[in-house]
């Protein structure tokens, strides 16, 4: 009788975990696809119209790993207030350079580490100019997921449970292209970073654009070569060069780690060498990556080397030339 009330008892205990692993397993499921509906990608007409919230705040200059753009992301935002004029919620604007080489054209602008003029030229466009020259983006929190906070910094705060919104405007109206879910604390943190790599998914496809379009065009056979500058103000027993190799599979600049790749782009008798893939990522390379680092300019059979991104000045003891640093025939 012992036996056989033991064997029942087992049966019972394996039927049990078998139900228990059962429904785990069914919750495990559930919880697997709220995970991949927090984003939704249904693109869809807006009756939303933000022309009106692009001149609230002044955007400033900011970069991710795609390049540059201007941003409104700044303190809080755009805050919700009707009497601003922004009836809508809580927004963000972003605009991204429709042209790749929107930062070179306008280089006189800025410097290295100093943005003002660049930011102030871009805030003095009116709307139509904003839209024909960038890609405009917004993220909103609509008003309804919002609840005054009139003892805090910002004017407002977020529900528990909301969700965030992003508009591009495209084909002369504004469409939601995505949304992202919020229900819980660890979901705010994740809405951080998809807005973070939307951003840097958009400026990347400017950037892949441009390099696509670029790589099909061909330059002249006489810039295949080596460029090689003697960087002398260093110490004098060591020989350090800065040292380019332009080369139809490929060209780089040979004394980097892992060779930082190059696309070449001819303008008559200069040729720019952008960055394809930076791989200094965190250095003054990274930040400039929508910048030729180096324009060589040719005169007769003489070649000549600028370079926005590295100090050349300050690394060779002659003077620059006219058209820049002379190359060296031999080394």
């Amino acid at each position: 009788m012992l036996f056989s009330y033991k064997k029942v008892m087992s049966k019972k205990i394996l039927s049990f975990i078998s139900v228990f692993l059962i429904i785990s397993s069914i919750i495990s499921c559930k919880d697997n696809k709220i995970e991949k509906k927090q984003i939704i990608s249904i693109p869809q007409i807006s009756n939303f119209d933000f022309d009106k919230i692009l001149k609230i705040n002044g955007h400033i200059y900011d970069s991710s790993n795609g390049g540059g753009f201007f941003t409104t992301s700044y303190d809080y935002g755009i805050t919700y207030d009707p009497k601003k004029g922004n009836d809508f919620g809580n927004l963000e604007t972003f605009l991204i350079p429709k042209d790749f080489l929107f930062f070179k054209k306008h280089s006189k602008y800025f410097t290295k580490d100093e943005y003002e003029k660049l930011q102030a030229y871009v805030n003095k466009l009116n709307i139509e100019e904003l839209k024909k020259i960038f890609d405009i983006y917004v993220f909103l929190v609509d008003k309804k997921y919002l609840v005054e906070t009139p003892s805090y910094d910002s004017p407002n705060k977020t529900k528990e449970n909301y969700q965030t919104d992003l508009y591009q405007y495209k084909n002369n109206s504004w469409e939601k292209i995505e949304s992202f879910k919020v229900d819980s604390e660890e979901k705010r943190l994740k809405e951080t970073d998809w807005r973070t790599n939307s951003i840097d998914k958009k400026s990347k496809e400017i950037q892949t654009a441009f390099f696509n379009s670029i790589s099909k065009l061909k330059i002249d056979d006489s810039w295949y070569r080596d460029y090689i500058l003697l960087l002398d103000s260093y110490e004098p027993s060591y020989n350090y060069t800065y040292y380019i190799k332009v080369a139809k599979d490929s060209s780089y600049i040979a004394e980097r780690p892992l060779k930082d790749l190059m696309v070449p782009y001819q303008d008559g008798d200069t040729l720019f060498l952008y960055h394809k893939k930076c791989l200094l990522q965190g250095s003054e390379y990274f930040e400039n990556t929508q910048i030729p680092e180096v324009k060589i300019v040719k005169v007769k059979d003489k070649y000549y080397i600028n370079s926005e991104v590295f100090d050349l000045k300050n690394s060779i003891s002659n003077k620059s030339e006219k058209y820049g640093f002379l190359v060296s025939e031999t080394y």
